[in-house]
C-alpha cells in the first residue's frame, strides 16, 4: 500500500484535532524545507526557522481555504511560501547588517539568491523526497537482504563482489536485487509523484 495521498493528508489538516495528519504532513515536507535551506547556504538556525515559518504559514493559509488545487500543485504552493520566507529572512539580515556597519561598505550583505535558483533547488529536493518515499515503499515489499544488496550496490556503490561477500550471496543475486528494485521503483514512481 502506498503512502497516504496529499489529498487525504490535506483533508486531515482541516481538523485541528487531527494530530496524526499533521505529523505525517510535517514528516514528509519539513525535511525538504530543511534540505532547501541547507543547499541555499543558510545557517542551521535560519534553516530551521524558515522551515518552521513555512509550515506554520502553510497551515494557516490552508485552514483559511487559500489553497486551490485547480490553480496549482501543492509542491509549487509550498515552495512559493518557502521562497517568501527565505526572502523575509534575507531582508531582516540585510537590515541588521546595515545597523551594525560603521560604514556602508564595511559589511558584506547576505547574497540574494535568485528566485529561479530557489525554485530549481526546491524541485530537486521534492524529487529526492518522492524517490526516498519510493525506496521506503519498496523496502517494505522486499526481503531485507534483497534491499540491503540493492542499497550497498546501487546507492553506496560498493563493488558487486564486495556486496556478495558481505551478504554471503552470489554476485548474480546482487545484480538481480538491483534490477528487481529498480523495476519496482519505475513502476511506483509515477503514482508516488502524483500522490505527493
Amino acid at each position: 500500500m502506498l503512502t497516504r495521498t496529499s489529498t487525504i493528508l490535506l483533508k486531515g489538516l482541516e481538523d485541528t484535532d487531527d494530530q496524526s495528519s499533521w505529523q505525517v504532513f510535517d514528516g514528509r515536507y519539513r525535511p525538504l524545507l530543511l534540505a532547501l535551506g541547507r543547499r541555499l547556504g543558510l545557517q542551521q538556525a535560519d534553516t530551521e526557522d524558515v522551515a518552521q515559518e513555512t509550515m506554520a504559514a502553510f497551515l494557516r493559509a490552508y485552514r483559511q481555504h487559500r489553497y486551490d488545487r485547480e490553480k496549482g500543485r501543492l509542491r509549487d504552493w509550498l515552495g512559493g511560501i518557502a521562497r517568501h520566507k527565505i526572502r523575509d529572512l534575507q531582508r531582516r539580515q540585510s537590515r541588521q547588517e546595515l545597523v551594525v556597519a560603521d560604514k556602508p561598505d564595511a559589511t558584506r550583505f547576505l547574497s540574494q539568491v535568485a528566485d529561479g535558483h530557489i525554485d530549481v533547488v526546491w524541485e530537486e529536493e521534492w524529487r529526492k523526497g518522492v524517490l526516498r518515499q519510493c525506496l521506503e515503499e519498496v523496502r517494505r515489499e522486499v526481503e531485507p537482504r534483497t534491499f540491503e544488496a540493492f542499497e550497498l550496490f546501487a546507492l553506496r556503490q560498493w563493488p558487486a563482489k564486495r556486496v556478495a561477500d558481505h551478504l554471503r550471496v552470489t554476485q548474480d543475486v546482487v545484480y538481480q536485487s538491483k534490477s528487481r528494485i529498480l523495476v519496482r521503483i519505475r513502476q511506483i514512481l509515477p503514482q508516488m509523484d502524483s500522490i505527493w
